[in-house]
């Protein structure tokens, strides 16, 4: 994201002809920090989560 690349590990469940994973991303470590509520104070509701789960399935 934005030109920055970092290591990322997740366990891996394999089926016959499929994969899957889910794992989480810390948004802030790749210095996205806009309405971060680490970062700024007072923004209320209108915050954003620093981290977001991506859930992937691979047929193969």
């Amino acid at each position: 994201m934005k030109g920055k690349t970092l290591p990322v590990t997740f366990d891996l469940a394999i089926g016959t002809g499929t994969a899957r994973t889910s794992f989480k991303v810390d948004r802030t470590k790749y210095d996205i920090k806009y309405g971060s509520g680490s970062f700024f104070d007072n923004l209320g509701d209108k915050a954003i989560n620093d981290e977001f789960e991506l859930t992937v399935s691979l047929v193969y």
